[in-house]
Formats: C-alpha cells, structure tokens, sequence
C-alpha cells in the first residue's frame, strides 16, 4: 500500500497551524492529528508486512519454478522409458510371433533374417547344438558341440550364472571367431567397436542343460551394455529356446513316423500325407503324373538262403539305389516288405517307362555288387499306372499293381 502523507513532517506542520483555530477546536485537532498517526503507524506495519510476505512469495515461487523444472525433468525420464518400454513390448511381441510362427528347422535361417529385422540388430546368430540339431558343414560354427558351447559360455566375462547372458563390447571377448565365425570383421566390419549380447538357450525341461546361444550384435558400444535392462530379452530366449526345442521333437516324431525304420526312405504314412498334394497339382496344371509299383522278385529267396539280415541289407541296399535314381521332386516310399513306390509328376508313361528300366540296371548292379555267391536270381518287377483326375492314391497303387503282376509274369525263371 502507498501512503501520500510525509509521515516525518505531516503532523509537526498541522500542529503549527493549531494556533490559527478557534478556541476550543485546538483538542479536536491534536486528537485528530492522533488518529491520523495511529493510522500511518498502522499503514506503514501493514506496508511491512506486506514486503515481508512478498518476499515469501517470491521465495516460494522460486521453490516452485524449480520444482516444476525438476518436475518436468522427471515427466521427460518417465516419457523416455515408457516410450523405450513400448519399443521394447512391440520389438518383443514382433520377435514372439516369429518365433511362435516356426514350423520347421529349414524355416530358421528366414526367421533369423526377419528376427534380426524386427529386433533392429545388424548382426544376429543362432547357435545349436550338434548333438541335438545335427552338423551343417557349410556352416560349422553354428553347430558346437555342446561341451566347446559350454565352455565357451563359462569364459564369457561379467556373467553372475550359468544361465546368465553377456552384455559388453565385442572387443571384451575372449574368442569372438566361436560366437561370429572365423571371420567376424570381414563380414561385419562396422562391429569392430560395438557391443554384443550372448544369451544361453536352456533346455525347457532340463533347466542345467544348454540347447544353443542366440547371439545379438550392434555397432552402438553402449547397446547391449551391462547396465542395461535385459527383461524382454530374456523372456523371449527362454520361450525362442521351447520353440526350437518343440520344433525339433516334432520333427524327430513326423520322421519316426512317416521313414522306414530299415531303409530310411519315407513310408506309406508319408505317402498317404504326401501324395495326394501331388495328384491334386497334376490335376490343377494338367500335367502328367504315373506311379510305378516296384516289387523285388525272388526275395523270399534271398531270406530263406541268407537269412533276414542279409535280406534287410539287400532291401536297403535296393531303397539307396532307387532313392539315387529319381529326381529332387519325386516321392519314393516303402509300402512294407519288398514293395516300393515311385510318384513321379511331369512325368508320362514313355518317360516313366526309362525310368523304370534304369531303376531295373541300377538294381541289378547294385545287389551284384553285395558280393552274396548263391544269390537267387533276385530282379524287379515294376508296374505302371498314369493318373486321371478324380483317382486317389489308393486307387493308383491298386492300377500299378496290378500292372506290376503282369510284369512279373514275364520274368524268366532262373
């Protein structure tokens, strides 16, 4: 509040101007004059007051602009890793679903390249082991052997457990050729000075025991750093590892179920499963397609003189030679006993008909060569059948049967 009066003069000036009044109003002045400095003390308490609380204020608002300020920096952290949690959620449920998508082993090297997309990783492996995955010559180092993956886990710097991941610079390993191949930098060079995360994949039913390692690599050094949040991550190796593990017992069950167990050549399950796509693509095109119905003549022969070992050696030396003869596309199967069948699409009887006597030299060749002295005149009798829209397979080895058992009849007996 502003006060107009001089407070330091005011009232010594009225008090001279005292003498000019009628007698009897010189009282009523000075109590005048009283009230007004009572009233300008006040003011100038209140005045006081008043700079004193503003002041409060303005220590006060300065409190609060910096707790705003600090505020705000904590919204913009909170933002930040919301957003980078929801990169991480949309990176992770992106890679579950590729993951989850696996069908086959032969689809891994596609999802790999897919995952290594979705996930934004310049450089990503997989790493399995031989024993349980098989061995790939063309690409030996990702496929260990379990006890040099093992060992070249537990040399991993910074890892708190065996199951732990690696979280560090590529430049920190101690054997990066194992991880990367023998020549990482040639095929990655930009990697030099980046970071790399190595994550073991366990065993979903043997929590001690290691499939492979999933292997991730960025030209960033502070990516994959040992400080980093690594939730999702783990999360996704633990169910990519029951992926792979479920892919491969249900291909190890559909190859016990649809191979011969003697011959190793697929059987009538697979036939059955198999065969009906390829007359339905014959059909579709209006190519040719013919079976041939191959039975070994005299074989009963070759068991009762050798026995049935010898016999199960001449059945799979006779499936090996048959399976070298046909083309990639065609479907060799096993019907039981010494009965075998060939599907062979874009294939006419003419065509079919060299085929089948280069399958009758192969054999005979091959069985001449197993060195057995006393062999029956062992030989094979093939039956054709070209397929007509509308057959089943059943119906087609019923035809190359019973066309089989014309050719028989015209083996000479020896």
């Amino acid at each position: 509040m502003t006060c107009h009066f001089d407070d330091s003069g005011f009232t010594a000036r009225v008090r001279k101007l005292a003498r000019f009044l009628p007698d009897g109003k010189q009282p009523e002045l000075c109590r005048l004059v009283e009230d007004v400095e009572q009233a300008l003390d006040a003011l100038a308490r209140e005045r006081a007051d008043l700079a004193d609380q503003n002041r409060l204020y303005a220590a006060e608002a300065v409190r609060l602009r910096d707790r705003v300020r600090r505020l705000c920096q904590q919204r913009d952290r909170l933002q930040g890793i919301f957003r980078a949690n929801i990169q991480a959620f949309t990176t992770f449920r992106s890679a579950l679903t590729l993951s989850r998508g696996l069908r086959s082993l032969a689809e891994l090297p596609e999802v790999m390249v897919r995952l290594g997309h979705a996930m934004e990783v310049p450089a990503l492996a997989c790493l399995l082991c031989r024993e349980d995955f098989g061995s790939d010559g063309a690409l030996a180092h990702l496929r260990p052997a379990r006890a040099a993956l093992g060992a070249a886990l537990d040399n991993l710097p910074h890892r708190d457990a065996p199951q732990s991941l690696y979280m560090g610079t590529l430049t920190a390993l101690p054997e990066p050729a194992f991880f990367f191949g023998p020549e990482p930098w040639t095929a990655w060079p930009h990697l030099a000075g980046g970071s790399c995360c190595i994550s073991p994949l366990a065993d979903k039913y043997r929590p001690n025991r290691i499939l492979g390692a999933l292997v991730l690599a960025d030209p960033d050094p502070s990516r994959y750093a040992p400080d980093k949040g690594t939730d999702f991550l783990e999360h996704f190796c633990e169910i990519f590892a029951g992926d792979l593990q479920h892919v491969r017992i249900h291909e190890v069950l559909t190859r016990q179920r649809e191979s011969d167990e003697l011959t190793g050549i697929p059987n009538r399950a697979y036939l059955t499963r198999h065969g009906p796509p390829l007359l339905a693509m014959a059909a579709r095109k209006g190519a040719p397609l013919t079976m041939l119905f191959c039975d070994l003549d005299r074989f009963k022969a070759v068991n009762d003189t050798f026995g049935h070992a010898v016999g199960d050696a001449v059945l799979a030396t006779v499936a090996r030679t048959m399976a070298d003869q046909i083309r990639a596309y065609d479907l060799l199967a096993r019907l039981g006993g010494d009965e075998f069948v060939l599907l062979l699409p874009d294939t006419d009887p003419d065509q079919a008909v060299a085929m089948a006597e280069r399958i009758r030299a192969a054999v005979t060749e091959a069985v001449a060569g197993l060195g057995l002295c006393g062999l029956p005149g062992l030989s094979v009798a093939i039956g054709l059948a070209r397929y007509e829209p509308g057959q089943t397979i059943d119906s087609l080895i019923r035809q190359a049967d019973a066309s089989m058992y014309a050719d028989k009849r015209n083996i000479p007996d020896t």
